[in-house]
């Protein structure tokens, strides 16, 4: 893995609330707001609630999903939808800043059975060195990786190259658990703790390689002429995130009563049968789990 070791990040801002119905990061921003967590930092913290008309209707978005909504046509257009309006205020808002030394921790939860997931994108090394410490110190949690980014920069997170998402999950929508809530805060004290410690040259000594799940492709749902779907997530597939799938596992049941078995070459898949992409037809996510060097 190339990249400069000697990147030395000064601000880091904690978003919450890109996705309304998601209540952990607005409720640990509420919290650290109160609390004056990161007041006395080395790095200068600040917080972003993302969407806050969302939020305050528990809803993922007003008009357009806000987490797709910040490519350049959309941040260069007049389009008056809600979240593209908003994302221009986020982005204008970030470019006060020196963003190439500015890291975003984007706060998020899932219906999946993720666990603790770590997304960062593959091309920048800060990014993964930062998840590597986290998991280190949080055996449980997953590194995914994905490109989606770099090929379509529609995420918030994509305003930076620096920058680390938190997925924690299986966690219903407009829903606060504990165990989750107190996960998340453990996994930001971590990045902001890695990120404070480059700065002052004492970055933590990492392993040589780090595992991560690779973002290889998206498994649609089965759907009728009309485009309705037919089938549901197999029980035998239902909550198996980051395990194993083969060839002939049984992924869908259709409402006939039929099996639909996976065909593809092994992966592990993960965010299976997501609330949020019934409507990007998303049944889950295949990965590759794959070794990474950290040298």
């Amino acid at each position: 893995m190339k990249g400069d070791k000697n990147q030395i990040i000064e601000k880091v801002t904690i978003v919450g609330g890109t996705h309304g119905n998601e209540y952990i990061g607005p409720y640990f921003i509420r919290k650290a707001e109160q609390a004056g967590t990161f007041q006395d930092n080395a790095i200068e913290v600040s917080t972003l609630l993302a969407n806050p008309e969302a939020f305050a209707q528990a809803r993922r978005f007003i008009d357009q999903d806000l987490n797709r909504s910040f490519s350049s046509d959309i941040l260069s257009g007049t389009q008056d939808q809600h979240e593209y309006q908003r994302a221009r205020e986020i982005s204008r808002h970030f470019s006060q800043d020196k963003l190439s030394q500015h890291f975003i921790i984007d706060l998020h939860s899932t219906t999946a059975n993720m666990g603790i997931t770590l997304i960062v994108r593959n091309n920048e090394p800060l990014n993964l060195r930062a998840a590597a410490y986290v998991q280190k110190n949080m055996p449980e949690a997953h590194i995914l990786l994905s490109d989606m980014d770099r090929v379509q920069h529609q995420s918030l997170n994509s305003i930076s190259r620096f920058g680390i998402v938190i997925e924690v999950g299986p966690l219903p929508n407009a829903v606060l658990r504990h165990d989750l809530f107190e996960a998340t805060e453990k996994v930001v004290e971590l990045v902001v703790k890695f990120l404070t410690l480059s700065k002052t040259r004492e970055e933590p000594k990492l392993p040589e390689e780090v595992t991560v799940f690779k973002f290889r492709e998206k498994v649609p749902y089965p759907r009728g002429r009309e485009g309705e779907p037919t089938a549901v997530v197999h029980k035998d597939l239902q909550d198996r995130d980051y395990r194993l799938l083969e060839a002939s596992h049984p992924i869908f049941m259709t409402f006939q009563g039929d099996e639909i078995r996976y065909s593809g070459e092994p992966g592990h898949p993960v965010f299976i049968n997501e609330a949020a992409y019934y409507l990007e037809d998303t049944a889950f996510i295949i990965t590759d789990r794959v070794g990474v060097s950290l040298k």
